[in-house]
C-alpha cells in the first residue's frame, strides 16, 4: 500500500486535487484528432500551465517521456484478454504511475468489462499500482435513463467495489445532483471532460460545481488540446482546481 500511496501522490496535488489532461483519444477514435498531431507540444504547454498528470496511451507515453518530466502518467489501456495479463508489467516498464481502463456497467455489448476490471484490479494490487475506472453506464449509445445521477452513482460504486482506486465519470450538470455520486463512492471521483463546450465560462462553471460537490478533479481532453489557447485554459483550470479554500 505504501507503493500505491507514493504513486498516487504523483498523480494528485498536495491538496488531493488534480487536473488531468486526457490525450488518449487518438488511440481509439476513427478520425484524426486536431490538436493532437504533436502530443509532446501539448504536454510541454500543459506542464508549464499547471497540469498535474496526463492520460496517455502506450505510444505517446514512450515518445513523450522527456516532455512529461515530473508530471504523473495514467496509462490508458484496453483491459481485455490476452493483453490484460501484461498490462501492469508494461506500465511498470515505461514508468507509468497508474492505469486507466473503461468500464460499461449494464451494457450488453460489453458484458465482461466489470469482470476484466476486477481481474486488472487484482494485478494492480500485487504491484501497488493505482487503478482508475472510466465508468460509462449503459455504454456510449445509452439512452438518458442511463445518465441519471442515480445510475452514474451506482456505476461508480460498482467499479469501486470491483477494485478501482479512482473513478472517472460524467458530471451530472449541477453540484446538488453530483453529490449523489460523490457521497455514494468513497474513492476520488474525477469528472470527464466530454464533448467540446461552447465557451470557457461554461467549462469553468462545471468544474467549480463538481469540486463543490466533492469531486477530486477533472480529466479534460478536447477542451484543452482542442482549444484555441491551450495554455491559457489549462492555467485557468489549474487555478480553479487548486484554489485555496
Amino acid at each position: 500500500m505504501a507503493t500505491k500511496t507514493h504513486r498516487l501522490a504523483r498523480l494528485f496535488g498536495t491538496d488531493g486535487k488534480c487536473l488531468i489532461v486526457a490525450m488518449d483519444h487518438a488511440g481509439f477514435m476513427d478520425k484524426p484528432q486536431h490538436g493532437l498531431e504533436h502530443p509532446e507540444q501539448v504536454i510541454q504547454c500543459a506542464v508549464s500551465a499547471g497540469a498535474d498528470a496526463f492520460l496517455l496511451t502506450l505510444g505517446s507515453t514512450q515518445r513523450c517521456a522527456s516532455a512529461i518530466g515530473r508530471a504523473g502518467v495514467w496509462l490508458s489501456v484496453d483491459a481485455q484478454p490476452p493483453v490484460l495479463e501484461r498490462i501492469v508489467e508494461t506500465a511498470l516498464q515505461i514508468g507509468a504511475d497508474g492505469i486507466k481502463c473503461m468500464v460499461y456497467p449494464w451494457w450488453d455489448q460489453a458484458p465482461d468489462s466489470l469482470t476484466n476490471l476486477a481481474a486488472l484490479a487484482a494485478e494492480c494490487l500485487k504491484w501497488g499500482m493505482p487503478l482508475m475506472a472510466e465508468v460509462i453506464p449503459g455504454g456510449f449509445t445509452a439512452d438518458p435513463n442511463a445518465r441519471t445521477p442515480e445510475k452514474i452513482s451506482a456505476g461508480a460504486r460498482v467499479a469501486m467495489e470491483a477494485g478501482a482506486d479512482v473513478i472517472k465519470t460524467f458530471y451530472t450538470g449541477d453540484a446538488d445532483s453530483f453529490q449523489i455520486v460523490t457521497q455514494n463512492c468513497p474513492v476520488p471521483i474525477i469528472v470527464l471532460g466530454g464533448e467540446k463546450v461552447k465557451n470557457d465560462e461554461d467549462l469553468l462553471a462545471n468544474v467549480r460545481g463538481a469540486l463543490a460537490a466533492g469531486a477530486a478533479g477533472v480529466a479534460i481532453g478536447r477542451n484543452i488540446w482542442g482549444h484555441a489557447q491551450p495554455e491559457k485554459i489549462t492555467r485557468a483550470l489549474a487555478s480553479v482546481i487548486h484554489a485555496s479554500p
